[in-house]
């Protein structure tokens, strides 16, 4: 597990990577409202650049702001895009879904991540990477993504407190030998900020890395509360 102190070594990159970051967002396509906000969009930008990935499986879409993160970050790689929501969205009134991205570049799929045939969309090509926002538990989208032959993923919402699905940390807290055997790497990204955040029963709060709040980085710091806890996750 990356430890605090070793999220500190990286700051300068950190820092470096949020300016860049910053720029990036200037051409965004909506300001999101839900889902990724503030630093929890930069920590995707942030594993998906570091990891390079050559394919990227994306399960939970919805209005596609974290597509449009995933192809700034990944320029060059496949982009495979899952929801089963799709199936629902005629239905849904526009005002209440709002502006929607979808890329060009992106395969689009109503199945659910389980059911498709991920290994004949590999192809036998190394270097995926699967990111998880689809408030599912944990553990068994894990194992999907090991039987697939992905070894590294991404989660959203891999908080601690009580939510809306089982979460690896919950996991790591009931039988802590449980994972050991699977993962190699596990790297929840840290707050820059500090967050104190309540939302009904979940309350969220971190003391942050104390960065600086800079002019350009100041539409990012006034969503720092949106902490989701995004993890990396390198398999065995």
């Amino acid at each position: 597990m990356k430890t605090s102190a070793e999220w500190n070594c990286e700051r300068d990159a950190l820092l470096d990577a949020l300016r860049d970051f910053a720029r990036v967002m200037k051409r965004r396509p909506f300001d999101n409202e839900q889902g990724l906000r503030g630093v929890s969009a930069f920590a995707l930008y942030w594993f998906v650049r570091k990891t390079a990935p050559s394919v990227v499986f994306e399960v939970g879409v919805w209005r596609g702001f974290s597509t449009w993160l995933i192809e700034q970050a990944a320029p060059s790689a496949e982009i495979h895009c899952f929801d089963p929501l799709f199936m629902l969205q005629h239905l849904i009134p526009r005002r209440r879904i709002g502006k929607t991205y979808r890329s060009p570049r992106a395969r689009y799929s109503i199945e659910d991540f389980s059911c498709a045939p991920i290994r004949e969309l590999l192809a036998g090509r190394a270097g995926a990477l699967a990111f998880f926002d689809d408030h599912q538990n944990k553990l068994p989208r894990l194992l999907q993504c090991k039987a697939s032959g992905i070894k590294q993923v991404v989660f959203d919402d891999n908080m601690s407190a009580p939510y809306t699905h089982r979460t690896l940390e919950h996991e790591r807290a009931a039988d802590p030998a449980l994972l050991d055997g699977e993962i190699e790497t596990y790297e929840t990204f840290p707050a820059l900020w500090p967050v104190d955040f309540r939302y009904g029963d979940l309350h969220l709060k971190e003391a942050g890395m104390g960065f600086p709040v800079e002019r350009e980085l100041r539409d990012i710091y006034r969503d720092r509360n949106w902490h989701s806890y995004v993890t990396y996750v390198r398999l065995r």
